[in-house]
């Protein structure tokens, strides 16, 4: 059950989630410039790289030559591997905001109601799951349960998780493969959907500006492990 007097702390909860095999820019000062998750056997594994003092100039092709001979990314294939999602930054043919580009959790915003549209949490995507930066997944049953108590006792939205209330959810969906099923459904994605509106000025600026382009849920949980 969700308590919003007894939340986590902004680091516990203020985490995106990840698909599989998708690189995502570390925040700044990490020691690496990147992360993925992968699959490592039957296990989800986090693997860091690139140097964040290094630019990545994969449009000149003699860097990039250079590059990818010194690391000889033509055998470079254990995704486990650090020099594997290196060499992929270094391709030909892609841009590194296209490899790192995250799905926009809003979709829409509606400026005259102040509302905004989108996944507060994808669980899969196109049947692969869906990890968050601490390595964690959310099973289909536990999101609904979840999201359902939320909805029933809560649903008040705050900036960042901390402060006064800023907003509040509107609308709330949570899609399943059983439930789109259910309601016929069509979605690459698992997940929960929600239409957010948006009360204080300065929150809803933000917004605009592209500043908050995301929403970020916040609970406590049991952790199992998965063999």
């Amino acid at each position: 059950m969700f308590d919003p007097d007894n939340l986590p702390t902004e680091d516990e909860i203020n985490k995106a989630d990840k698909p599989l095999n998708k690189p995502f820019r570390l925040p700044k000062g990490s020691s690496k410039k990147f992360g993925v998750y992968v699959k490592d056997g039957d296990k989800t594994k986090k693997v860091t790289f690139g140097d964040p003092n290094m630019e990545i100039r994969r449009d000149d092709p003699k860097a990039r030559a250079n590059f990818r001979s010194r690391h000889s990314c033509d055998t470079a294939t254990d995704k486990t591997s650090a020099r594997y999602w290196s060499c992929r930054m270094w391709e030909k043919g892609t841009s590194v905001g296209q490899m790192t580009k995250i799905e926009g959790q809003i979709l829409k915003a509606d400026d005259e109601q102040r509302m905004v549209y989108g996944w507060a949490s994808v669980i899969t995507e196109k049947g692969e799951p869906v990890v968050d930066r601490q390595g964690d997944m959310i099973e289909a049953e536990t999101l609904v349960k979840a999201v359902n108590d939320f909805m029933e006792h809560v649903r008040v939205g705050k900036t960042m998780h901390v402060g006064e209330q800023t907003g509040v959810i509107v609308h709330s969906m949570p899609i399943t493969k059983e439930i789109g099923e259910a309601l016929g459904v069509h979605s690459d994605r698992e997940g929960w959907i929600v239409a957010y509106k948006v009360y204080d000025d300065a929150v809803w600026e933000m917004v605009k500006s592209g500043e908050l382009a995301a929403f970020s849920i916040g609970g406590r949980a049991m952790k199992q492990e998965i063999d």
